[in-house]
């Protein structure tokens, strides 16, 4: 395990040193990042133009 420093909050966090891909936010970050990704493709009606 080592430690590394969130791109998103700047706090430090455990990570595994011999993942494949190596973290680069922390779960709490990560989990915001997520959620945003998978709502990204919903579009309000508001947002249409006629």
């Amino acid at each position: 395990m080592g430690m590394q420093k969130c791109f998103e909050c700047k706090k430090e966090f455990e990570s595994k040193s011999n993942a494949r891909f190596p973290r680069k936010y922390c779960l709490k970050c990560s989990a915001k990042k997520k959620k945003l990704w998978e709502n990204q493709w919903k579009v309000k009606f508001e947002d249409l133009d006629d």
